[in-house]
């Protein structure tokens, strides 16, 4: 069995030059994947923003949500975890799509493995200030706060949200104690998961922890990096577009 795991492609529905020239490549990857995978797993982030309304969703996420309903079609398994910035999960993407939706983690068997996929935000250190606004905006109050406005009006109010977290900067010790806390839990995990797989922090890792493997999958904004699991075995690969 052939399992892909992915996260952080942060797919933008206003785009600059550059984010087409990644969303291109991003959808090579997708593309490629159709009729040679069994099991699609992505980690969050997967949108920079997802969100849905009664009867309308985001028509610039139209032709990557198509490679995933083909991938559907040609029998791939498709799982979908919530990332700190795609969290509104309801029913489009299970319902007209085919992922499996789950808010924190994912646990699997898999080729014999014990697996444990999240997309990491929850076991960051030293983020309590996020820790508490990941709480409240995750509210079903929040949420139809956000869906009674006009989607145009909701939409540019969440790209400001959106780019002001991209435009903080975290220093370099802040990026290693975040790290940190993913790196703690999949020790923690190491006991009973042969592989461990987490994002979030945009930095590919892959490390053994006693007798499991941890993989961080890294990102598509410059990395372009994956997971995946083949037969016996698990690497982190990077994509090379045509």
């Amino acid at each position: 069995m052939k399992c892909i795991i992915a996260s952080d492609f942060h797919l933008k529905y206003y785009e600059t030059e550059e984010d087409k020239q990644r969303r291109n490549i991003i959808e090579q990857f997708l593309t490629s994947l159709i009729g040679n995978t069994d099991c699609l797993i992505l980690a969050g982030d997967i949108f920079d923003l997802w969100a849905e309304w009664d009867n309308v969703i985001i028509k610039q996420y139209f032709s990557v949500l198509n490679i995933f309903f083909n991938l559907k079609k040609a029998g791939c398994r498709l799982v979908f975890l919530s990332g700190n910035h795609d969290f509104w999960l309801d029913g489009f993407l299970s319902e007209n799509i085919g992922f499996e939706i789950y808010q924190d983690d994912f646990c699997d068997t898999i080729n014999g493995k014990k697996i444990f996929v999240s997309h990491g935000d929850l076991y960051t250190k030293n983020d309590i200030r996020y820790q508490i606004f990941r709480r409240i905006i995750r509210t079903t109050f929040v949420k139809k706060i956000f869906r009674i406005i006009h989607p145009d009006i909701s939409l540019r109010f969440g790209h400001l949200m959106s780019r002001s977290s991209r435009s903080r900067k975290d220093s370099i010790q802040l990026i290693k104690q975040k790290e940190n806390g993913l790196i703690q839990k999949a020790t923690n995990l190491s006991i009973n998961k042969d592989y461990i797989i987490m994002g979030h922090s945009h930095r590919p890792l892959k490390i053994q922890i006693n007798n499991s493997v941890y993989i961080n999958s890294g990102d598509w904004i410059k990395n372009y990096t994956y997971c995946i699991i083949n037969d016996s075995t698990i690497d982190l690969l990077k994509f090379d577009p045509i």
